[in-house]
Formats: structure tokens, C-alpha cells, sequence
């Protein structure tokens, strides 16, 4: 391990500017998608005061307001808009969750961030790889042998994570 300089490193307000840039780009998402011009409105309203103060509960609202939007806008639910919104919300909450515990007049060293962004890329390759999975599910109705089948690998997910908490307890 390299010692780490105390001067060196970005101010603690770029996570915050990061929130703001970030809630923008979910604004035009959400634009893209037909959200009408005031409920973006509130929606930037909503991004600065998380970008002001990230441990609040306007974190909660910017984050889960884009996919009420959504449900009022209508559409398919796999759409690119939806997939976006999906890796910019989870990096809203990431970003207003370090933002929180830094301080504003802190140094932040972006090394310290590469685990923390390792985990959001495995995070959204998961995400990612399962909606892949969804698109390639036929539509309509179901056959009984395939929710059979769906059901007794639920059982079997079910009855291994039963074995493996006997074993840790």
C-alpha cells in the first residue's frame, strides 16, 4: 500500500455536483419518456435539495419519484428509458449515501471509491443480465410444465438456503 497525501484528492463537494448531474440526466430520462414539464419541475427542485443536503429525505423522493412518473406515462416495462433510469437511480443512491458521511470541506480520494464502484458495476451487470433474461421470456400465457418447473426450483432455492443457515447456526 501506497501512503496516501493528506492535501491531495478532490473536494468533498464533487459528490454533491455529481448528485445534481446526475438527478439532470435522470430529468432528461424522464423528459425523453413524456413526462410533462411540472412534474419535471418538482423533479429538479428535488434533485437540489439532495445535491444541498444528501442525508435528508429528499433522497428518498428522488429516488423513488422517476418510476411513479413512469407508471402515469405508460409503456412497455423493459423500455431503454426504464433500463436507464435503473443504473442512474442506483447511482443516485449511492452517490447521496458516500455524500452523506463526507463532509463538504473534505478531501476525497478517488481511489477510495473503486470498490464501492466495482460492487455497482457487479450490481447493474446482474440487474442487466436478468432483464435480458425477461426480454427473452415469450408473452402471453404460461404452460403449466414451465410454472411447475418455476415453482419447484423456488422450493429447491427455498429449501437450500434453509440447509446453509442449519449449517452457520
Amino acid at each position: 500500500m501506497t501512503a496516501v497525501e493528506p492535501g491531495r484528492g478532490r473536494p468533498g463537494w464533487v459528490l454533491r455536483a455529481a448528485i445534481a448531474v446526475v438527478g439532470l440526466a435522470v430529468t432528461a430520462v424522464l423528459h425523453l419518456e413524456g413526462v410533462t414539464l411540472a412534474p419535471l419541475a418538482l423533479y429538479v427542485a428535488l434533485v437540489g435539495v439532495s445535491a444541498a443536503i444528501p442525508a435528508s429525505a429528499a433522497v428518498a423522493l428522488l429516488i423513488a419519484y422517476p418510476p411513479v412518473a413512469l407508471v402515469f406515462v405508460g409503456g412497455h416495462p423493459l423500455r431503454p428509458g426504464v433500463l436507464a433510469l435503473v443504473v442512474l437511480l442506483h447511482l443516485l443512491h449511492v452517490l447521496c449515501a458516500y455524500a452523506a458521511l463526507i463532509p463538504v470541506r473534505s478531501r476525497l480520494h478517488l481511489s477510495a471509491l473503486r470498490r464501492p464502484a466495482l460492487r455497482f458495476l457487479a450490481v447493474q451487470a446482474g440487474v442487466l443480465l436478468l432483464a435480458a433474461v425477461v426480454l427473452l421470456l415469450p408473452d402471453g400465457r404460461t404452460s403449466a410444465v414451465v410454472e411447475v418447473i418455476g415453482l419447484l426450483c423456488a422450493v429447491g432455492l427455498v429449501a437450500g438456503a434453509v440447509v446453509l443457515l442449519r449449517r452457520g447456526g
